[in-house]
Formats: C-alpha cells, structure tokens, sequence
C-alpha cells in the first residue's frame, strides 16, 4: 500500500469526536514508512485542521465528500461544486419536504436556524451517547455547537435566496438533516430523480447532496492518480454510506465495525469499532501484511 485513505466521524474519531492516542500513533508510524496519509470526510476543511492540528498530524484533506481537495499546506487542487441551478432546485425540495439544511460554501456553512441546528444537534447526541446524562450530554453538545460555528464559520440568516443570487458565493454540498424518518425517505426519493447530482448520506438522519463528481471514490482515485498511485495501491476506511464509492474502488477497502452490514458486506476488510481506535488496528494488520509479503 502507498496511501491510506480515513473517513473522520465514526471512523478515525472517537465518541467525543477527537483522534485517540493509537491511531495518532499508527498513522505517523506509516507516514515514517513513506505511506501517504489522507483524510477523506464530509467535514468542511476548515473543521477537519483544528482537530488534525490538535493531534499534531500534517496531511492533505478531501473535503465535504470530495467537492474539495487540498495538499498538505492547504492549497486547493481540485473543486466540484454545485451549480446555482442545482442548488435552487434541491433548495425547493428540501424547503417542501420540511428538511433542515445547511449550504457548505467557499465562504463556509449557512444555516437557517440556530435552535433547529441545536436541537438536533441534542438528539444525535442523545442516539451516540445514550450513557451519560442529560447534563453531560447537554455539556458536550454545546461545546460541539460552539466549537462548529467557529470552525466553519457558520452563519445563521433569514433566507438563502441573497446566496444563491452572489457570484461569489461558490456552493460545494448541502447538508440536510431531520428526525423524521419520512421526511427523509420522501425527500431522498426526489432529489434520486434528479441528474448530475451525487446523493448520500453519513448518518440515519441525513442527506448529503454534492456535484455527481464530489464523492469520495472520484476524489480518492483522481489524487492518487496525481501522485501515480494505482487502485490497487490505496488502502481506505469508512463506515458510512458516503464511504462506499472508496471503499469499494480501491485494493484494500476496511469497513468499521460500527459500519452497518451493508456496507461491512461491500468490503473484503473489516476493522474494530471507530470508539475501539479501529483505524489503528487496521493500519497495524495492513504494515504487517506488507512485511509477510516482501
């Protein structure tokens, strides 16, 4: 293998969403043995190098399911957006099916309502951290909601009509989220009907719209091609459905243990859980089978 590709949330971060110890570790040990190392998440850039930098690991960033791909030093090398017409079209949809959503731009996230954004923000959190308390969890999320807002530069306005009308506003994904379960499936639905868009999702709750090249299958295999890396040569880890198009296009795909069977069913590979550093333990089997095949 000469690159390894990490999804972020319920993959290489843990449940208070920071990167452990053991895969901090594993991941310089094969930087040190001339691996490339490369984040491949739905986070916006901005989000994903505070927590890299926290960690003290230096690596290219494949961003918002691939609309974004940046070196090392932050230069951006490759951009998929969304047109103004796709995006006003999956705007009316998602408005008609009562969705929450979020337009993730070159001048970071826009949101239409704080409380919306809180309040669902509560009840991931109540989903993936069911044992602690009320207090707790109310303590964690608001720190996450701060720590987001600053990190993305995320703007709260009234509409998003004056966005969709700048030209200097480029649009990169939109990010919806609900907690009604046919909300979802009746917005999935509409936008699946629509051409040249790439629709996913990295959690039960939400829906995740990019250009049909911002995905991370497209974006992991163009950057390897740059550095002449073959498929074959690209170990990635995921655990959610926006981790397929890599997981399943390159020669060692790793599914987490956290992975619904679905996806686990996609790969050849599967690893510990993301809270277990499951992304260590797979770089540690995949060094050791390099050094029994040499």
């Amino acid at each position: 293998m000469k690159l390894i590709v990490s999804d972020m949330d319920g993959t290489l971060l843990n449940q208070t969403w920071r990167i452990s110890e053991e895969n901090k570790e594993a991941i310089l040990e094969a930087q040190q043995q001339g691996i490339e190392f490369v984040i491949a998440t739905g986070r916006p850039y901005t989000n994903v190098t505070v927590i890299l930098e926290e960690a003290g690991i230096s690596c290219p960033v494949i961003s918002l399911n691939g609309a974004e791909t940046r070196d090392v030093d932050g230069n951006l090398l490759a951009s998929q957006p969304l047109s103004k017409e796709q995006v006003r079209i999956v705007h009316n949809i998602l408005l008609e099916e009562d969705m929450y959503f979020e337009l993730m731009t070159n001048k970071g996230a826009f949101s239409p309502s704080e409380e919306r954004c809180r309040a669902i923000s509560k009840y991931i959190a109540l989903r993936e951290l069911p044992e602690l308390s009320e207090a707790e969890r109310e303590k964690i999320v608001n720190k996450m909601f701060a720590e987001r807002v600053r990190n993305e530069n995320c703007k709260f306005v009234d509409s998003f009509e004056p966005l969709l009308e700048d030209d200097e506003i480029v649009i990169l994904k939109i990010f919806a989220l609900t907690t009604y379960e046919d909300r979802l499936v009746k917005a999935d639905a509409r936008l699946r009907k629509l051409d040249g868009l790439a629709i996913t999702s990295s959690g039960h709750e939400n829906l995740e719209v990019n250009n049909l090249n911002g995905h991370k299958g497209y974006a992991v295999l163009e950057y390897a091609k740059s550095k002449g890396i073959d498929a074959s040569e690209i170990m990635a880890m995921g655990d959610s459905y926006n981790d397929l198009t890599m997981l399943t296009s390159v020669g060692r795909g790793v599914a987490m243990a956290n992975a619904s069977e679905h996806i686990r069913n996609q790969v050849a590979y599967t690893t510990k859980r993301n809270t277990e550093s499951g992304v260590a333990h797979a770089i540690h089997e995949m060094l050791a089978s390099r050094v029994q095949n040499a």
